[in-house]
């Protein structure tokens, strides 16, 4: 038998965006999803993911970092809209 593990919603979503691996994160804290970039970021700094991380300073600015980053042809994904990113996570651009 395996073993589960437990996982807040913010969490899984962080966990699901590590199986995505995307090229570039643009991160935006901001309530109810802080706590999705804060747990991403501890992939990037241990090396599970090979992933740019781009703090900015809004929403604005984090859809402006990703829509340059798919503009250059790579996966980027704005970790504020993360929680939609789930149920649709079969789309090859994963930044609304």
């Amino acid at each position: 038998m395996s073993i589960r593990e437990r996982l807040s919603g913010n969490e899984a979503a962080a966990t699901a965006m590590k199986q995505i691996n995307p090229d570039v994160v643009a991160a935006f804290p901001i309530t109810p999803s802080t706590e999705i970039p804060q747990y991403f970021s501890t992939f990037v700094a241990n090396g599970t993911v090979d992933t740019e991380f781009v703090a900015v300073e809004s929403e604005h600015s984090a859809m402006s970092a990703c829509i340059g980053a798919e503009a250059a042809r790579s996966k980027s994904h704005d970790s504020h809209f993360c929680k939609w990113t789930i149920f649709n996570v079969g789309n090859d651009i994963h930044c609304f």
